[in-house]
């Protein structure tokens, strides 16, 4: 890679870490690839050691107690997207509505393998938590599903949305939303459901998620294209805003480092809000553990990319 072609490099003023349970995760990542190769379904498995990394780096707070989760979640969520394009690229019936959609779809649309894992996985966190937390997941996963089916056939140049419409359907598309509800379990909280529901928390939320799949885009969008999909950030600026490649990497880059600096404007801000000061000490703290667990995972995605440089996403030369 020459320094023209270079992806610039983000800014995340946040901490990492990484989990210390990796024993414990990567057992888990050993029985979910083979229970899905025992499946035919290898194709779609990680290396362990990618996804073991990916899983520490991203949940540095989570415990032996609460990582289980956190690890099920992205162990099954790569096969899960993967076969959501694989399935609906070709233009197949997608739900006028998304009531219910998850239990659905991994009940008809998926192979049993990852349709059972992934319904085990969600009834195993939601009993976890309370109904508003288990509620909001729910609603969540119904969304990504529904996005991600619609828009895996948007893959050629004309079909990309304009970037207004294009950001909004990514951060629903992205599995960032249900990624994020996740960082409750990790850090052992449960948030008031009036809190939970407050405009000021749902929009730190939506920022978060839109730095998650605008990362993924700037390291991802040549592996995608590579197989046929455009629809990722960089792409959308070069069809829609007439730039060249580089000069949209760079843009989809600032563009990120924008959404970093607004998170943490909002974060700053949330302490000053009616549903904060209404909260006491211990719903107090986590909060704070939640507004930190984004952060890490934010950092944590970033530096598996640049550091561990995962072989998904990759483009092998032609031969």
């Amino acid at each position: 890679m020459t320094q023209t072609d270079a992806v610039p490099a983000l800014l995340l003023p946040f901490e990492g870490g990484r989990c210390q349970s990796e024993a414990f995760v990567r057992q888990r990542a050993r029985a979910i690839r083979e229970r899905l190769a025992a499946a035919g379904l290898a194709r779609f498995v990680q290396g362990d050691d990618t996804m073991v990394d990916l899983i520490c780096r991203t949940s540095p707070q989570a415990g032996p107690d609460t990582i289980g989760p956190v690890a099920e979640w992205l162990l099954w969520l790569f096969p899960l997207d993967d076969l959501c394009e694989e399935i609906f690229a070709e233009g197949g019936l997608v739900p006028a509505e998304a009531s219910n959609l998850a239990t659905r779809l991994t009940a008809t649309a998926l192979p049993a393998a990852v349709a059972t894992g992934m319904s085990e996985f969600c009834a195993d966190v939601t009993a976890r938590m309370s109904p508003g937390w288990a509620n909001q997941f729910r609603q969540d996963m119904d969304s990504y599903l529904l996005h991600a089916m619609r828009c895996a056939g948007m893959s050629t140049e004309d079909d990309l949305p304009a970037l207004d419409e294009f950001l909004a359907l990514r951060r629903e598309e992205g599995a960032a939303k249900p990624t994020i509800d996740l960082v409750e379990v990790a850090v052992r909280t449960d948030l008031p459901e009036q809190f939970r529901s407050s405009p000021a928390w749902r929009h730190l939320r939506d920022v978060c998620a839109d730095v998650l799949t605008w990362t993924n885009d700037v390291y991802s969008y040549q592996k995608e294209r590579h197989v046929g999909n455009r629809f990722n950030l960089v792409d959308v600026l070069v069809r829609h805003d007439r730039l060249p490649e580089h000069d949209a990497r760079v843009r989809a880059v600032d563009m990120t480092n924008e959404k970093v600096q607004e998170f943490a404007a909002r974060a700053a801000e949330l302490v000053h809000s009616r549903e904060f000061s209404a909260l006491d000490g211990q719903e107090r703290s986590g909060v704070f553990r939640c507004v930190r667990g984004m952060e890490h995972w934010m950092r944590g995605q970033y530096e598996w990319f640049v550091i561990a440089s995962p072989a998904r996403y990759r483009v092998l030369p032609r031969g």
